[in-house]
């Protein structure tokens, strides 16, 4: 039976990605889906000169997942939540819903390898190359870091 981790994120493509996951390896499959929400921003204490400023910039909120606010268990439970909604979106009955907060290429390939994945299935923004110069890409970096198969969905 082929074990299939979709990663998911506040977009229409995750829903995306998971429909196709569903069409290509059918009812026969186990699904999981996977949400990770932000780590908190960094800040830098101005010893009272001026206001604190994150260390790295850009900043993008497109994360979803209370990106730098709420405690470590409330972004972890909006994180599962909206797995839980992406698989119900796409009709994915019994799948496992996962939340985490952290790094998402890292905690996606955390949880694929918990749960001894076979393939992972993401959706891809399609971002023009500037703004994935600043903000970099999740799906570039499974792609880079991943022993498991990726399948990205366009």
């Amino acid at each position: 039976m082929t074990r299939v981790l979709i990663a998911s994120d506040e977009s229409d493509q995750a829903v995306r990605a998971a429909e196709t996951a569903h069409r290509l390896f059918g009812d026969g499959a186990d699904y999981f889906v996977v949400n990770v929400g932000a780590e908190p921003l960094p800040y830098v204490d101005t010893g009272g000169w001026g206001i604190a400023a994150p260390l790295s910039l850009p900043i993008t909120m497109d994360s979803g997942t209370l990106t730098g606010r709420g405690t470590d268990e409330e972004r972890e439970d909006h994180a599962h939540q909206r797995a839980e909604d992406v698989a119900g979106e796409a009709s994915l009955k019994d799948a496992e819903a996962i939340g985490d907060i952290g790094d998402p290429a890292t905690a996606i390939l955390h949880a694929a390898h918990a749960r001894q994945i076979d393939v992972i299935v993401v959706g891809s923004h399609r971002h023009h190359w500037f703004d994935g110069l600043f903000n970099g890409s999740v799906s570039r970096d499974l792609i880079r870091e991943s022993d498991i198969p990726v399948l990205i969905v366009t």
